[in-house]
């Protein structure tokens, strides 16, 4: 059955979420909701899910106020991409850490995959400068820096790449359209690698092996037993003399002497392992997804290495303050218009719930230009202002929230017309622009 399908059927189920898992990204992550929620629901770990919108990673974890913030998530999924921040990767990695620690949650970091983008083409792999090189530096430094910590793991993206193959890893379109990165096949791995980590951390790995005996097993049995696992060997006749004893079925046998071994071990039945079919050259892979090598180490004692260029987590003002965030606002035009109908349309998070944008109504309509340090925005939000006292329109496209972006709006509208009525109407997700609002003394008229 698709997994999104069983996501949704779950989530009619009366069964309770027993952990919060908050997902901050770069991009839009939303697709990997259902391939971990199954996976962890499978396992017994049934969980909610509280998404961010995507690259507010820095903004979500030092801003106390954040809808991140106020959830203080069991489990802090972090998961940036190279292409996305650069630079600040580092510092988002910082800043979960900080924030992490403040919400005493578990982190998981997602180390960003590779580019694939090589502006030196051929040449890229042998410059000490370039992106393979850069890549590769930001990522062990961010594994190092984790490693040993006993609240905070990784997952590598790289792997979740390789395993769908580069060709079918990627979604050009998807990324256009709605900042989606990857296919869903490369969603899906991902999905089994954090469940397998979470499995891990809350105690749902297998700890039981029980196996039939047989010719053959001289060398399962070893790896078997160098894996950690405790392993049982018994007979088949052993079952069916159960069975015919308790007069059920030889499957129902099974289940019973599973009980009667997983007590006798000291594990639940639910975290042993039964091996009924095929050759034990096959057992291995099979082990290996149920998870039984997932084993958290003790924590390690021995000093992490340091970052050289080592500094305290930058506060959230410093963050924004060395974006150099520059914002336009321009009457729209004919060549504009279609770019901002579109901006308008798609913008969900910071609305004001009433746009409704007819360029051919009698309201003056701005488009907002937006541009950085690391480049050019362009059309990223628009205002439209009716009679010349109302706002009902004032959207911002999400890459560009939590720069700052949203305040300097304001002060050029107030700037330019005085005193504004912000018209609002509260949907499921633009309860960041109402505090906005409300923080910034602005007047609101709540309407139905």
């Amino acid at each position: 059955m698709d997994t999104r399908l069983r996501w949704q059927e779950i989530g009619r189920t009366d069964v309770r979420p027993v952990v919060r898992v908050g997902l901050l990204a770069s991009y839009t992550i939303d697709p990997l909701v259902p391939h971990l929620g199954v996976a962890l629901h499978d396992a017994g770990l049934p969980v909610a899910f509280d998404t961010a919108p995507y690259n507010q990673i820095v903004r979500q974890c030092l801003d106390d106020a954040s809808e991140m913030a106020r959830v203080r998530p069991d489990v802090l999924i972090v998961a940036p991409r190279f292409e996305e921040l650069g630079d600040e990767l580092l510092t988002a990695v910082d800043a979960a850490v900080s924030a992490a620690r403040r919400w005493r949650s578990f982190l998981v970091v997602v180390l960003p995959a590779v580019p694939e983008d090589r502006p030196f083409g051929q040449l890229d792999d042998g410059r000490a400068a370039g992106t393979a090189a850069t890549a590769g530096e930001v990522r062990e430094t961010i594994r190092a820096e984790l490693s040993g910590r006993p609240d905070a793991w990784v997952v590598d993206a790289e792997r979740a790449v390789r395993a769908v193959g580069t060709a079918k890893a990627h979604h050009a379109a998807m990324f256009k359209f709605a900042k989606i990165p990857y296919t869903e096949a490369v969603f899906g791995e991902l999905g089994a690698q954090l469940a397998g980590v979470l499995r891990a951390v809350y105690g749902l790995t297998p700890r039981l092996v029980v196996v039939e005996s047989g010719a053959g097993l001289e060398e399962p049995v070893r790896w078997l037993r160098e894996s950690g696992a405790r392993l049982v060997v018994r007979g088949s006749e052993e079952i069916a003399e159960l069975a015919a004893r308790e007069g059920v079925p030889a499957e129902s046998a099974v289940l019973l002497r599973l009980g009667d071994l997983a007590e006798q071990e000291g594990v639940p039945v639910e975290s042993a392992v039964l091996t009924l079919e095929g050759k034990p050259e096959q057992w291995r892979d099979e082990l290996v997804r149920s998870g039984l090598l997932d084993r958290l180490p003790a924590p390690d004692r021995t000093a992490r290495r340091v970052r050289h260029s080592s500094r305290e987590t930058v506060s959230l003002d410093d963050f924004v303050a060395g974006l150099n965030v520059e914002v336009e606002l321009e009457p729209v035009g004919p060549e504009s218009a279609a770019k901002v109908v579109e901006v308008v349309s798609r913008a969900k998070d910071f609305t004001l719930g009433t746009e409704k944008l007819d360029l051919t109504e009698d309201r003056e309509v701005f488009a907002v230009r937006v541009r950085d340090k690391f480049g050019q925005y362009g059309i990223s939000g628009a205002v439209g202002i009716t009679g010349g006292t109302v706002v009902d329109v004032f959207s911002l496209s999400c890459v560009v929230l939590g720069k700052g972006v949203e305040d300097v709006v304001l002060r050029k509208l107030r700037d330019g017309h005085g005193d504004l009525v912000f018209r609002h109407r509260t949907t499921p997700h633009n309860q960041i622009t109402a505090g906005f609002l409300t923080d910034a003394g602005a007047r609101i008229e709540e309407i139905p």
